[in-house]
């Protein structure tokens, strides 16, 4: 299915393509921070998991948003909608389970020599969350726009213009084929 003129160009104007690139770069970064914070604490293995499932999911999305950047249709518009809010809400789980360890709530880890470096990595990880998850639901609401409003401004007829003349056509001949004309 292919999108209107004005749906497209309200699409592209939240550049996609750079928006997935940025996606892709923290997806990437996400997963091999999280693998160095994995292998460093194993109290705190679940969540890392977690967050490396949010990583590679980063990437996916971030890979769907640049070709949805470089060829939109209906289609992968919807498609992208949908992992930017799962990605979102990841991001929000992954920002819920990584607040308990940040370095500022007075938890101490058993091992001093890592310490600095896990607690780095750890608000680094924190803000690649919240700018992904910003991102995520800055692309869907443009695509959500580029659906409804920009196909709503389409489709409407202007009054008195001349530029689409045979909107409704079909309708006022299938009314005369019905009236026996």
């Amino acid at each position: 299915m292919s999108l209107y003129a004005s749906q497209i160009k309200a699409f592209k104007s939240a550049e996609p393509k750079t928006l997935g690139a940025i996606e892709i770069i923290f997806g990437v970064f996400t997963v091999i921070l999280s693998s160095i914070v994995y292998k460093l604490h194993y109290h705190i293995q679940r969540e890392i998991i977690i967050l490396i499932v949010n990583g590679a999911q980063l990437v996916i999305t971030g890979v769907v948003l640049v070709h949805t950047g470089r060829k939109p249709s209906k289609c992968l518009v919807l498609t992208t909608i949908v992992l930017q809010l799962l990605t979102a809400a990841f991001d929000i789980v992954g920002f819920g389970l990584m607040a308990r360890h940040i370095p500022f709530r007075g938890e101490s880890y058993y091992y001093r020599d890592t310490e600095f470096l896990v607690n780095g990595i750890l608000v680094t990880l924190i803000g690649f969350l919240v700018l992904a998850c910003v991102i995520g639901l800055v692309v869907s609401l443009f695509g959500v726009y580029a659906l409804s409003v920009s196909a709503i401004k389409e489709l409407t007829p202007i009054p008195h213009s001349t530029a689409n003349q045979h909107y409704g056509a079909g309708v006022h001949t299938q009314n005369m084929i019905h009236a026996g004309n």
